[in-house]
């Protein structure tokens, strides 16, 4: 790894000359090429040639370089090699990256940078972080609605179901009080140093993924929001290293247990931010709600519960969560 990588954790300390290479000309790519460039970096991008002309056009006026073709690519980090080499989730097959891990360079995501970076404004917000897939983006999208309900300044950002690439979201003068960002398993592959206030795994996929998704609970601090239909997603919790009192969340589509969110006779419920969780539950919507919004499918059921475990987990009202859940409707008509 490089020292001079390693030692960078914060907006305000010193970036310039660190050599980047950028791997993909997309928003998530242009937003690292953008920021770093604004700190003093030395960034090339390299695009495979498959890329917004829009976007190519902007490389050289912000300041960076824009390398087209492998070819290219590999002799440009040959003869100059980078500090670090930053990929975007849609970019982690690139050639570039294994020849990375064959030169001891390091690789670093978006996601891991903008971590870094998070101080820019000051005090740095919380994250909470979504992961599983196309599912991920929404229950980000769906956790914002229900803080904002509640006043909270949030952005859903991360991944590109969220929208907004989580750099550019940090780059806005307004400090947020929290960050939702969803992120993929390539994300976490990627992105040693985030740890989320509180995170959520929708779907645990397969294969290599199982793995990668499960490292989007280290080092959670409140809590570990897993499916309980999804028993890997229960192991991911059980093996992750967290900070002391976070708490297992499970979300489901039946009767939820003590600390679950679930359905009860078409009712959503919280039995996990209350006291008397042991006999009673908080309601917050009905599946009828659901329904008025074109979520009332098992994908939709498991983004709303786990949305609102995730909101409630940074002290969303339950009336947040449910007049979020009734402008869903209304903006559906």
């Amino acid at each position: 790894m490089s020292q001079r990588w390693d030692a960078l954790r914060s907006w305000h300390h010193d970036w310039a000359g660190l050599r980047v290479a950028m791997i993909g000309l997309d928003a998530r790519g242009f937003a690292v090429a953008d920021t770093v460039t604004e700190l003093g970096a030395d960034v090339a991008v390299v695009s495979d040639g498959e890329h917004s002309s829009d976007l190519a056009q902007l490389v050289d006026v912000i300041g960076a370089r824009l390398v087209v073709g492998l070819p290219e690519a590999q002799e440009l980090v040959a003869d100059s090699l980078p500090d670090v080499l930053v990929v975007s989730a849609g970019s982690t097959g690139h050639p570039l990256v294994q020849w990375a891990g064959e030169n001891a360079i390091t690789v670093a995501s978006d996601i891991e940078l903008a971590w870094r970076l998070r101080d820019k404004n000051g005090e740095p917000a919380p994250w909470l972080l979504t992961a599983g897939g196309s599912e991920a983006g929404r229950a980000a999208h769906l956790a914002e609605a229900m803080l904002l309900a509640g006043g909270a300044r949030v952005m859903a950002c991360g991944d590109t179901t969220a929208g907004v690439p989580v750099l550019d979201a940090l780059r806005v003068p307004e400090q947020w009080e929290c960050l939702i960002v969803a992120v993929s398993a390539d994300d976490l592959r990627y992105s040693p140093s985030v740890a989320a206030w509180s995170a959520a795994c929708l779907s645990s996929g397969s294969g290599a993924a199982v793995n990668l998704l499960g490292r989007v609970y280290e080092g959670a601090r409140v809590a570990c929001v897993y499916n309980r239909a999804d028993e890997a997603t229960m192991h991911m919790v059980e093996e992750a290293e967290v900070e002391e009192g976070c708490r297992a969340i499970g979300f489901g589509a039946g009767i939820p247990g003590p600390s679950d969110f679930g359905v009860v006779e078409g009712i959503l419920c919280d039995r996990a931010f209350l006291e008397e969780r042991h006999g009673s539950a908080l309601e917050f919507g009905t599946v009828d709600m659901l329904d008025d919004a074109g979520l009332a499918t098992a994908s939709g059921l498991n983004e709303v519960l786990a949305a609102a475990a995730l909101a409630r987990s940074f002290g969303a009202p339950i009336s947040a969560l449910n007049a979020a859940l009734r402008g869903l409707g209304t903006a559906s008509e």
